[in-house]
């Protein structure tokens, strides 16, 4: 009688599917491992590393069907259910894959990965102290895969406000790890959201002294040397961001708005112009290219971009306000409208409950440039209360203020209003 050969055929493409798995040959793999399920079906590794090989050939949905069908055969094994947790949470399936996590710790309570992983799918699902807790736990029990979950942890803490833990889980993790740039980034970050800018501007330098290529940390740098009114270094933190990250329109904004204090405002339109071109639906590139257009004397082409802006933010008070000041100051008799003007400006107060010194400044512009003098003094002569002790906002609304008192309306060809 001839030995049936299909238990040691199967073990053999088993074996030959494993080691082209290790050799990244993956079509290989899955053809090893499909042969060998032929062989035997009742066996649920064959689907599970065959699933490895889908999920590296970018087939989520064959790897996903062949992990359920390793739970399905294999239902007390720990580590099919870790695996199909670790592909539901890549699939956004966090409710799933929560479940998945709660049957593997339920089968083997002792493993911190998977209590990490339960962690960042409880923080994507928006529940906060289930995902501390579990990243708590995971720290303590897996000191190897610490710094790891730290930096998970704080950057939940990050987006929750929470900057001092969040601060504090980034130093941990540099503690264990003190070149890694993503913690540095993440710090710095952290950081510059606390209004710690000298610190911030400390840890992206560092994360960039690690990693020469790390984009987010260069963008991050060059809004600290804007706010310390670096422009040149902020000009030269974007130039070599933007050969890393060439489709973030947030690097082209500040690079543009850097050029335009240095006194650049061409160069600056033109970032400005490719950050319109992409992010077409976001308010803020109109409202820096607006201001660019402004710089340039183009009054009509500034005007034009403030409304393209509302048209994407209907609520925004800074755009109003912005568009309210082209409108009434503004040396171009064709472009100039006192109605709109104050129409704008006065929605603007209105979103921001009359408290924004700069609204009620373009509001008393507006209202003089409709001739309305006596508003004028009277708005501006509250925005003068707002600003007191500011000596140089002061000097510059007391200027407007005169003009008001003396019957005449504000020009200006300078930037936009505050």
């Amino acid at each position: 009688m001839a030995r049936d050969p299909t238990p040691d055929d199967a073990q053999d493409l088993f074996t030959r599917g494993h080691k082209a798995l290790a050799d990244r040959q993956f079509l290989e793999a899955v053809e090893c491992f499909s042969r060998a399920i032929t062989l035997r079906p009742d066996v649920s590794a064959g689907y599970r590393y065959r699933a490895y090989a889908f999920l590296e050939l970018g087939d989520r949905v064959r790897a996903l069907n062949d992990l359920d069908q390793a739970v399905r055969l294999k239902p007390d094994d720990p580590q099919a259910y870790a695996d199909r947790a670790a592909e539901l949470y890549t699939q956004k399936a966090f409710d799933q894959a929560v479940a998945d996590c709660d049957r593997v710790l339920d089968i083997d309570p002792g493993r911190a990965p998977i209590r990490a992983l339960r962690g960042r799918c409880h923080a994507a699902r928006g529940d906060s102290p289930a995902a501390l807790a579990d990243y708590a736990e995971a720290v303590e029990a897996d000191p190897e895969n610490a710094p790891r979950v730290l930096l998970w942890r704080a950057a939940l803490r990050f987006e929750t406000e929470d900057y001092a833990a969040a601060e504090a889980d980034c130093t941990a993790a540099l503690q264990h790890q003190p070149d890694d740039a993503d913690a540095y980034h993440l710090r710095g970050a952290v950081r510059q959201q606390a209004g710690d800018g000298d610190g911030a501007e400390d840890d992206f330098s560092a994360a960039v002294a690690r990693d020469p290529g790390h984009g987010p940390a260069r963008l991050g740098r060059a809004v600290c040397r804007f706010l310390r009114k670096d422009f040149a270094g902020v000009v030269a933190d974007c130039d070599a961001a933007i050969r890393l990250l060439p489709n973030s329109a947030r690097v082209f904004e500040l690079r543009g708005s850097a050029l335009k204090m240095l006194g650049r405002p061409d160069e600056a339109l033109h970032d400005f112009d490719e950050a319109v071109r992409l992010a077409p639906q976001a308010a803020m590139p109109f409202n820096y290219r607006a201001g660019a257009h402004y710089a340039r004397r183009d009054y009509a082409a500034a005007a034009r971009d403030h409304l393209e802006a509302l048209k994407r933010d209907p609520r925004s008070a800074a755009t109003f306000n912005q568009l309210g000041w082209v409108w009434a100051t503004c040396p171009d008799p064709d472009v100039r409208s006192g109605p709109r003007a104050k129409e704008c400006a006065t929605r603007a107060c209105e979103l921001t409950e009359w408290a924004e010194a700069g609204y009620l400044d373009t509001l008393a512009a507006a209202s003089a440039e409709c001739g309305e003098f006596d508003e004028a003094v009277r708005w501006q002569e509250k925005a003068l209360g707002l600003v007191a002790g500011d000596a140089a906002k002061e000097a510059d609304y007391e200027t407007r203020l005169e003009l008001y008192r003396r019957g005449k309306p504000a020009r200006v060809e300078g930037g936009l209003g505050d």
